[in-house]
């Protein structure tokens, strides 16, 4: 079941200059595999991880405490999602708990956590100064397993940016039934027709798209 508990008005009004393909589909969780690939992401300033997830992207509350089990930035545990900073080009992994010693290892606040001391993040970070911290940026994200599924539709809703190229591989590889949920097509505010609940004969320019996915009444 995807995680649903509120879908935070879109902040990427810029989408950073590039072109934009949205589309309406019934069930976002099907572009999971997409967002596990990685994908970069537009972010108005610096903020703490929980901001960044609860304010950004809208996941909050028990969802942040119970689920997001395994957290990376920059290749460093995280434990702490208060004290840890989203700053420009940081790259940010979540997950679900994992399987094994390896994974209660690497579980925020965990029994074990005190054997990956050395690559856990530190609680000490540089402060920015005022020019940095209102300046935006991207960052990369990927979603990992259950999380994946559950949070894609609120990664989706805000807007994300991924290579043409990889997009157009990632739709050619679809079964039918991701078509028979995919409602409306947009490029650049113009109307595509769904050929054949294909989307072969889809043309995008090459570089990156900002991709924007809402379904339903999260519109």
């Amino acid at each position: 079941m995807t995680y649903t508990a509120r879908y935070p008005e879109p902040c990427n009004k810029d989408m950073q200059g590039l072109p934009v393909l949205m589309l309406k589909h019934d069930a976002p969780e099907q572009f999971s595999l997409m967002l596990q690939q990685g994908f970069f992401m537009p972010v108005p300033k610096v903020c703490s991880l929980r901001e960044f997830l609860c304010k950004l992207v809208g996941v909050c509350g028990v969802y942040t405490e119970k689920s997001l089990q395994t957290i990376f930035l920059d290749g460093s545990a995280v434990d702490d999602i208060d004290q840890a900073m989203i700053r420009p080009g940081c790259r940010l992994a979540l997950s679900a708990a994992m399987p094994g010693l390896v994974g209660a290892t690497m579980r925020r606040d965990g029994y074990f956590k005190r054997m990956r001391e050395g690559i856990s993040l530190s609680s000490r970070q540089e402060k920015e100064t005022d020019s940095q911290q209102d300046k935006s940026f991207r960052i990369q994200v990927r979603l990992y397993n259950a999380v994946g599924r559950d949070l894609a539709g609120l990664f989706l809703h805000q807007g994300i940016i991924f290579s043409s190229n990889d997009l157009i591989h990632f739709f050619k590889s679809r079964p039918d039934q991701f078509f028979s949920e995919l409602k409306n097509i947009k490029f650049q505010g113009k109307d595509l027709p769904v050929v054949q609940n294909r989307l072969d004969s889809l043309i995008l320019p090459e570089g990156e798209i900002f991709l924007r996915v809402v379904s339903g009444e999260k519109e």
